[in-house]
């Protein structure tokens, strides 16, 4: 059975087949995994209060990606998200690119019409909360790369550690 609602005020409803509203099932689309990922969540900051400042003076959480390739890469169309709800919640704009080897600085502000930088529509949470790196539309919004993380301090990040990247610690910034 099939119920499709509309996403106005009305909330109009249609089911298929007909009448199957009598005798529901529900059926949850989770995000599935993606391959092994180019591009990776390296470290993030949750409450930045004098760290690092974007480029309009503002000191704001960021994520920090990281380019495992030698080859750069090409985010366009991809998404970062902070809800495994809404995967689906900041695409990158067309053009991003991390060069092999390197390092790209997202930041998680709400500040989608900042002219310098690249500014997420959503913030990150000091108390914790998913970090979530998704494919494009046209590789079905694979999970990439995810990290969960608890409270952290103002001005300490979280991130892959040197010695074992695979795994994550509070730490001073990088």
């Amino acid at each position: 059975y099939v119920e499709a609602r509309s996403g106005n005020a009305a909330k109009a409803a249609r089911f298929a087949p007909a009448r199957a509203e009598e005798d529901t099932l529900s059926y949850r689309v989770t995000t599935s995994t993606g391959p092994t990922s180019t591009v990776v969540i390296n470290e993030l900051m949750s409450s930045n209060t004098k760290t690092v400042a974007d480029p309009q003076g503002h000191y704001d959480d960021w994520i920090e990606l990281y380019n495992v390739t030698d080859e750069a890469v090409d985010l366009t169309g991809r998404y970062l998200s902070d809800d495994p709800d809404n995967p689906r919640k900041w695409r990158f704009p067309d053009g991003t690119k991390i060069a092999g080897g390197g390092y790209l600085l997202i930041w998680a502000d709400e500040d989608g019409q900042a002219s310098a930088g690249l500014h997420a529509n959503f913030k990150l949470a000091s108390s914790g909360e998913q970090v979530l790196l998704v494919d494009t539309d046209e590789h079905f919004n694979a999970l990439l790369d995810s990290v969960s993380f608890g409270p952290i301090a103002p001005d300490r990040s979280y991130g892959r550690t040197a010695q074992a990247p695979g795994v994550f610690q509070v730490m001073e910034p990088t």
